[in-house]
């Protein structure tokens, strides 16, 4: 099945939050996810083709003290620096959401995101398509994790990613049944401190 873009939140059996993000695509396959110091932003790899369309690079990752954005677009931004500002997860994914809408390109593509408290055991969701919007929180189980996607599963779906590290997980995000994969990465906390690991088709 493809689900395009898509992001997950959950606990890894030992407990562990983490966060992670898939890039899928048809359209534009030859991106990779790189990762910064408490960033990470999807970017078209050198043999790209040129191209003058908006929503190809973006920051998909942003880390806070003890908080984690993730999402498909450039809605991560204003979202980690609402959360900076002492919005509530909620409201920051809300209101930005709202504020940009949905991708306007030729399939209206929904925008999502998700927020991770890493020392909670929940997370909050965020969706805006052309007929929807929600920003929505779930509790986190050990060994239970969610995930939003731009088509099909565009309501929170439970996904079994195996798994404890940051590495495991990106491996798992590459490897689980949706199809045609492009770059993902996963984010795990742990004691303290965010673990990130990212995975590129390209590399």
């Amino acid at each position: 099945m493809y689900i395009g873009r898509f992001v997950v939140a959950g606990r890894t059996a030992g407990g562990h939050s983490f966060i992670g993000y898939r890039v899928s695509s048809r359209s534009f396959p030859n991106r990779i996810i790189r990762t910064y110091p408490e960033r990470a932003a999807v970017l078209p790899t050198q043999d790209a083709p040129p191209t003058d369309n908006p929503y190809i690079a973006y920051n998909c990752y942003r880390q806070l003290a003890n908080m984690t954005v993730i999402g498909n677009g450039s809605q991560v931004d204003p979202i980690s620096e609402r959360l900076q500002a002492g919005y509530p997860p909620r409201d920051a994914l809300a209101q930005t959401l709202l504020a940009l809408d949905y991708e306007h390109d030729a399939l209206n593509t929904p925008r999502i995101a998700a927020v991770l408290d890493g020392a909670g055991q929940q997370a909050w969701f965020g969706f805006v398509g052309a007929d929807k919007l929600y920003s929505r929180v779930l509790p986190l189980e050990p060994g239970q994790a969610w995930l939003i996607a731009t088509y099909e599963l565009t309501e929170p779906t439970p996904i079994h990613l195996p798994g404890e590290h940051a590495e495991e997980l990106a491996d798992a995000l590459m490897q689980c049944e949706y199809d045609l994969p492009v770059a993902g990465m996963a984010v795990v906390w742990n004691g303290g401190q965010f673990a990130v690991a990212a995975r590129s088709v390209a590399v």
